[in-house]
């Protein structure tokens, strides 16, 4: 792991976020790049070179100020919070939140995103999510949700919850990583649900051959009964007193993303606990 992304909007949970990120940081030697994202005023535009076109005078100089003002807590953020022997750049742009992490991702090689995340239910979370939410469906990269203050970061059990079908092995390299990164246990977990119930016997062979197959070490297997996936990954984590939930997310969008949801982004939402999702 080299480069680290911190997306802020200088909230507790980004303050949180970047403190953990600092602690990987120091645990990997990697960089990290503190962001900030101004929103486009709705007026303006963008000319073919990709300046901004304002419709008044007025509008561009309070962006002005604004970016000026930002800097200026960009810099309090990062004496906030000490990082010794971590390198830390910052950047502050207009756009919007979700375009700009991906143009960042695939422009800096990004390896993870630390992101912090107040959650959100009710009508807002039906509608149109938080932007933690978005960034986690669109990622290229792992994405660490970060919600309450991880003192020293220390993660020492870890819930990998899945179905364990052939599609999730294109995240495990990245959640094999971060257990060793930790030397933590792991469990793996399938949540059996009525409507989607299997025996016993079938899920425990399931899982202990993934595990053969992913060369899984320090684990144990699982099989949790509730009523929904999200509840039992929720419950099961409690149960064992989880530092971490681990999943893999579709990352569908529209229509598609509508209608089925997403484990992964429900949990983001609805866990206190810290979240990695990786895109499959």
């Amino acid at each position: 792991m080299k480069r680290i992304l911190v997306p802020t909007d200088f909230s507790e949970q980004a303050h949180y976020a970047f403190e953990v990120a600092v602690s990987i940081a120091k645990r990997t030697g990697a960089g990290i790049k503190l962001l900030h994202v101004v929103e486009v005023p709705r007026t303006a535009s963008f000319s073919a070179t990709g300046d901004m076109i304002y419709s008044d005078n007025m509008e561009q100089l309070y962006t002005m100020r604004l970016l000026e003002a930002t800097k200026g807590r960009m810099r309090q953020l990062l004496q906030s919070v000490p990082h010794e022997g971590v390198t830390v750049v910052q950047a502050v742009d207009v756009d919007s939140i979700v375009g700009k992490v991906k143009s960042v991702v695939a422009e800096d090689n990004v390896d993870l995103i630390v992101m912090g995340s107040k959650g959100s239910s009710g009508m807002d979370e039906f509608l149109i999510g938080s932007n933690t939410e978005k960034v986690v469906r669109t990622a290229t990269c792992p994405v660490l949700t970060i919600k309450r203050q991880q003192p020293d970061f220390d993660i020492r059990e870890i819930v990998l919850a899945s179905n364990f079908r052939r599609e999730v092995g294109r995240a495990m390299d990245a959640f094999k990583y971060f257990q060793q990164l930790f030397d933590a246990r792991l469990h793996l977990v399938y949540i059996n649900t009525p409507g989607a119930f299997e025996s016993s016997n079938n899920l425990r062979s399931k899982l202990a051959h993934a595990a053969e197959k992913y060369n899984l070490h320090n684990y144990t297997i699982n099989i949790y009964n509730d009523t929904i996936e999200e509840d039992g990954i929720l419950h099961f984590a409690e149960d064992i007193n989880a530092d971490m939930i681990m999943m893999a997310t579709h990352g569908r969008t529209g229509l598609s993303h509508l209608l089925s949801g997403s484990i992964a982004e429900d949990l983001v939402n609805h866990t206190s606990r810290p979240v990695l999702t990786f895109h499959i």
